[in-house]
C-alpha cells in the first residue's frame, strides 16, 4: 500500500512537472507574445512576479525597471502581460473612446470590489457606468463645494494649532486623512463621518487601508483564498487580526447606508450638490441590474479607497518636500503672499490655480512620487503596431506611472525633485503635463481629480500660510516608494511623517 501510494504520488509529480515544463515552453516559443523582447523566465511563467511581488515584497517593479534598461521601451513581464515605458506611445494605449480598450481582469482583484465602475472590464459596460457619476465628480461639482472643504481645512488648522499647544508630535497621514475623510463623506454622501472631530485625529481608515493593500498581490495570485478568508466569521476575522477592526466596523456602516439607499430610505438630499453619490447610483435612469446592494457598496468603498488614502498622501509628500526643501518653501511663501495680506480670508481655487510656482509644485509633487504604483493594465480591443512591434488584439499592456513619471527623456534628472522644470518647460512651450501620469489616462483616467486638486491647492496653501514645521524622526525616505502594493510603501512595508509644528505664522 505505501509503495503503490509513494508511486501514484511520484505519477501526480511527474505529471505536473511535465504540464509545467510543456506550458513554459509554450509561452515562450509560441504564444502570440514571444516575439515581444524580455528575459526568457519572465515569458515562461508567473513565477518570477509571485516571488518578487508576494515572497521578496512588492518588490518587481524593480525588475521591470532593470528589463527597460536591458530590452527597451515595451518588455514582456509576464507571460502574458506586457510593460510599456515610452511617454509618446502611452496615449496609444490609454487612449480616448477613438478605440475600445478593456481592464484586465486579473488587476481587478486588488481591491476586491469587483463590481465598481473602476473594475469593469468591458469598455462600454465601463463607459456606461462612467456616466451615471461624470457629473458628480466634475469640476462645477468641486467648484459648488468648496466653501466646506474651506471649513473642513479651518477646522483641521486649528486641530494642528492644539496640537501644537500640547507639544505633540502630528502623524500627517492621520491629520490629512481624517480631513479627507470628512470631505469625500461630505461629497458622496451628503453627512461626514466626523473623523475630525476625533480626539487626536487617529482616523483609523488609512491603517486599514495599507493592511488591506499588503495583501493585494497575495489576493491577486491566489483569489480563491482570499475570497475563502473574507467568508470566514467577522469575530475570528477580529481575533485573527485587530487591525481588521475599524475596517471591518467602516464595512458594516457602509453596508447599512448602501442598504438605506438601496432600499430608498438613505433620507435628504445633498446640501451642496443636490444629489448624494447614492441618489446618483439609484436614479430611475439607471437600469436595475446596475443598482444592486452589492454595486453600491463597491462603488462607495472604492471611492473611500481612492478619495481618501491616496490625497492624504498626495498632501504628506507635499509637506514633506516643503520641510526638506527650504528654497522651495521660501517661494512658495512668497508667491502666495502676492495675493494680497495673508490675514484675510483664505485664498480661493481660481486665485491659487493661478499661481505658476504653486502649480508646478504640485504637479512635480505628483510627479516625484505617485502614490498609486500598479500597471493600470489595458486591453486594446484592435491590434497595434509599436515600431517593428505588432501587438495582437487583446494584449494587456501595463505602464507604471511612478516608472513613466520617471523617464529622463520627458523629464531630464527624474530623481531631482525641481518644480522649475514645469516653468522651464512653459517657456519652451512645451506641454509636460502631457506626460503626467499619475492619474492615467483615456477613458478610464481617474473620476476625482477636479475635488483631488482642489484639495491639495487649499490645504497646501492653509499649510504654506499658518505654520513652519520639523520632520520629527522621519525623513523623505519615509515616503519613498521600496515596495509595490499598488499603493507606495517604505522599505518598512509602511507610509508617511511624523512631524511637529515649530512656529504659528497666523490664525
Amino acid at each position: 500500500m505505501a509503495l503503490g501510494a509513494l508511486g501514484l504520488s511520484v505519477s501526480f509529480a511527474v505529471l505536473f512537472l511535465t504540464y509545467y515544463l510543456s506550458k513554459a515552453v509554450y509561452n515562450y516559443y509560441f504564444h502570440p507574445l514571444a516575439k515581444i523582447p524580455g528575459p526568457w523566465w519572465a515569458a515562461a511563467s508567473y513565477l518570477p512576479q509571485f516571488y518578487y511581488d508576494v515572497i521578496q515584497g512588492g518588490r518587481y517593479f524593480t525588475v521591470i525597471l532593470r528589463m527597460h534598461e536591458q530590452y527597451g521601451p515595451l518588455i514582456r513581464i509576464n507571460p502574458d502581460q506586457l510593460h510599456l515605458n515610452d511617454p509618446f506611445f502611452y496615449e496609444h494605449v490609454y487612449t480616448g473612446n477613438t478605440h475600445k480598450t478593456n481592464k484586465e481582469e486579473w488587476s481587478t482583484k486588488l481591491a476586491g470590489a469587483t463590481y465598481a465602475t473602476s473594475s469593469t472590464v468591458d469598455h462600454e459596460h465601463h463607459r456606461q457606468r462612467r456616466s451615471y457619476v461624470a457629473k458628480f465628480f466634475s469640476k462645477k461639482s468641486t467648484l459648488h463645494m468648496e466653501p466646506f472643504i474651506h471649513n473642513m481645512i479651518d477646522k483641521l488648522m486649528d486641530k494642528l494649532i492644539q496640537a501644537h499647544q500640547r507639544g505633540e508630535t502630528i502623524v500627517a497621514m492621520q491629520a490629512f486623512g481624517a480631513l479627507n475623510t470628512d470631505i469625500i463623506t461630505y461629497y458622496a454622501f451628503g453627512e461626514s463621518f466626523g473623523e475630525l472631530d476625533v480626539p487626536g485625529m487617529p482616523c483609523p481608515f488609512v491603517h486599514d487601508v495599507q493592511a488591506m493593500m499588503l495583501t493585494s498581490h497575495f489576493r491577486r495570485f491566489l483569489p480563491l483564498v482570499a475570497k475563502t478568508m473574507e467568508r470566514l466569521p467577522e469575530n475570528f476575522l477580529r481575533w485573527l487580526n485587530p487591525a481588521l477592526g475599524t475596517f471591518l466596523d467602516l464595512n458594516r456602516k457602509m453596508h447599512m447606508l448602501c442598504t438605506q439607499a438601496h432600499e430608498g430610505r438613505q433620507g435628504k438630499s445633498h446640501p451642496a450638490l443636490g444629489k448624494t453619490l447614492f441618489e446618483a447610483l439609484t436614479d430611475e435612469s439607471v437600469p436595475p441590474e446596475e443598482k444592486t446592494l452589492q454595486r453600491l457598496k463597491d462603488e462607495s468603498m472604492i471611492l473611500l479607497l481612492a478619495g481618501v488614502d491616496t490625497t492624504a498622501r498626495f498632501i504628506t509628500n507635499a509637506l514633506c518636500y516643503m520641510i526638506t526643501f527650504p528654497d522651495v518653501l521660501s517661494r512658495l511663501r512668497t508667491e502666495l503672499q502676492s495675493l494680497g495680506d495673508g490675514h484675510n480670508a483664505s485664498p480661493n481655487l481660481v486665485q491659487l490655480e493661478s499661481l505658476p510656482y504653486l502649480t508646478a509644485f504640485i504637479n512635480e509633487t505628483l510627479r516625484y512620487q505617485c502614490t498609486a504604483t500598479d500597471n493600470f493594465p489595458r486591453v486594446p480591443q484592435q491590434p497595434l503596431q509599436y515600431k517593428e512591434l505588432l501587438i495582437p488584439a487583446g494584449t494587456s499592456i501595463g505602464a507604471k506611472p511612478w516608472i513613466l513619471n520617471h523617464n529622463p527623456e520627458v523629464f531630464p534628472e527624474p530623481f531631482e525633485f525641481r518644480p522649475e522644470r514645469w516653468l522651464e518647460a512653459e517657456v519652451r512651450g512645451e506641454n509636460l503635463t502631457r506626460f503626467l501620469t499619475t492619474f492615467t489616462k483615456g477613458t478610464r483616467i481617474c473620476l476625482g481629480i477636479p475635488l483631488a486638486y482642489a484639495e491639495m491647492y487649499l490645504t497646501i496653501a492653509a499649510l504654506i500660510r499658518n505654520f513652519d514645521f520639523e520632520l520629527v524622526d522621519s525623513s523623505i525616505d519615509d515616503i519613498a516608494l521600496h515596495r509595490d502594493y499598488a499603493l507606495a510603501m517604505n522599505k518598512n512595508y509602511g507610509f508617511g511623517i511624523r512631524v511637529r509644528i515649530t512656529k504659528v505664522l497666523q490664525r
